[in-house]
This record gives structure tokens, sequence and C-alpha cells, in this order.
């Protein structure tokens, strides 16, 4: 029983509800139909399935299959839950800078700017929720109860390959222009090759995850770049389809 929709269509999802009941203690078919909202004909029909698959016993108390039965149905709920916020994008709570001085309780919206998420109370945009506890602008603080999608458009990600004959000064000169033209904003050298090319053009690069770190800056609203040599091609592309899908942005390639 691994799958989140075989607990719903048997019922099961509903039986381990009515286990979390009796193990807060209620017992009366009343009080349990109530609290899940079914009839007390249903909440009895459920306790005699439970009783005859032994997961409670003629007392109407859990017994230790019963409770590894409700653990494994909130372990699938749980990583169910889990994708579905990854496979989505879905956040409840998020960090941002204050853009304003904020109390706690304050209702403000979220926007993106150079891949840093802030909250205001003035700035409005589609997403919003609820500031935890208070900051002076310019400070990090949480905030929870989120709704609505933020107004962002995602960054250009840029991918050139460069060879060492690209070491010599025409290349460099053509990987900063690449640069300026297309207003990149984050640089990753993906091997040793491309580390050098960069050093020697001038670039503030980055070599931990450059791949990874392009994508992420792409999704946050950067402009980015990464460069890499044809000796790190096939570990690229494994790296590139491993996170477009999640990220959901597609590369661009330029020549140099």
């Amino acid at each position: 029983m691994q799958d989140l929709y075989e607990f719903r269509e048997k019922g099961n999802l509903t039986s381990a509800l009515i286990i979390i009941e009796l193990l807060r203690g209620k017992r009366k078919l009343r009080e349990i139909s109530t609290d899940l909202k079914i009839t007390p004909q249903g909440a009895s029909v459920y306790l005699k399935n439970l009783q005859k698959n032994n997961f409670v016993d003629s007392g109407n108390t859990p017994t230790p299959k019963g409770v590894a039965f409700l653990q494994q149905i909130l372990s699938t709920i749980s990583q169910f839950v889990e994708n579905a916020y990854e496979d989505t994008g879905i956040i409840s709570s998020c960090e941002a800078i204050a853009w304003d001085d904020l109390k706690k309780g304050d209702r403000v919206s979220l926007s993106m700017k150079k891949g840093i998420l802030y909250a205001s109370k003035r700035i409005r945009s589609g997403s919003n929720g609820i500031v935890d506890f208070n900051a002076k602008k310019g400070e990090p603080v949480r905030v929870s109860n989120i709704e609505g999608i933020i107004n962002h458009k995602v960054g250009e990600f840029y991918v050139m390959s460069v060879d060492f004959d690209d070491l010599k000064a025409n290349g460099v000169r053509k990987l900063k222009n690449v640069i300026n033209k297309k207003k990149v904003e984050y640089v990753g050298a993906y091997g040793v090759l491309a580390y050098e090319m960069c050093n020697r053009a001038g670039i503030k690069t980055s070599i931990y995850a450059p791949v990874e770190g392009c994508i992420e800056a792409g999704a946050k609203g950067l402009t980015s770049l990464l460069v890499y040599s044809p000796e790190m091609a096939r570990f690229f592309f494994q790296k590139l389809s491993a996170n477009i899908h999640k990220y959901k942005i597609n590369p661009k390639f330029v020549e140099i």
C-alpha cells in the first residue's frame, strides 16, 4: 500500500482518521461521526471492519497492528505532500527581507528582486501572507499563511561551450562581450578550463555546483551564464536533465 489514491479508494484514510480519534480517547460513535462528518452508521461500519482486521480490539482500543497501519498511512501522506509541494512549487511559509518595518500579524505582499524575496506592506503583488514576528527594515523575517502566486519573471539561462583555443585574447574578449550584451548577472564555470577562461576575463564566477547555481539563479529572475568545456559536456548534460524539469527553465546556447 504505497499509493495515496489506493488508500483513498479503499477507505483506508477514513479508517486511519477513526484510529486517530480512538487514540485521542474518543469512544462514542456520535463523537467520532461528528468529528469526521460521517453518519453514526458509517462510523459503526468502519469500526467493525477495524475490529475484523485486528486494528482495534473489542473495546475499540487500537492494537499494535492498528497503530502500525496508521503509521504507514501517515508516512505515505507525508511523502505525497512533500512530492506535491516539490512538483507544484507551492509553499505555505517562507523567509524574506523586510522592505519596511514590520510587526507580528502584519499582512504583507511578497516580491522577488534580484533573486531575493522581499516582504512589504506598501508594495502590492499577487502573493501575500502574515508576518510571524517583528522585524526592522532590512532584517530577515518569516511569512506564513501564504496565498497567491508571486509576480515573478524567470530570468534567461545561457550556456556556452569553450575550448583551449578560446583562451587567446580574442576569445576572452568575446566572452566579455557576450556577458555585456546579454546583461548576465550570474556566471558559473564548470571545469578548470571554463574557470580559467572567466578568470582571464576578470569575471566573478561560481565553481561550486555551477550548473545547479545557474539554473536556480535563472529561476529566481537573474540572467545567468554557464561556461563549460567539451571535457565536462557529458557531466553537464546529466546535471542539466536532472534539474531543468524541477525548475522549469530551459537553456539557451550561445557561441563564443
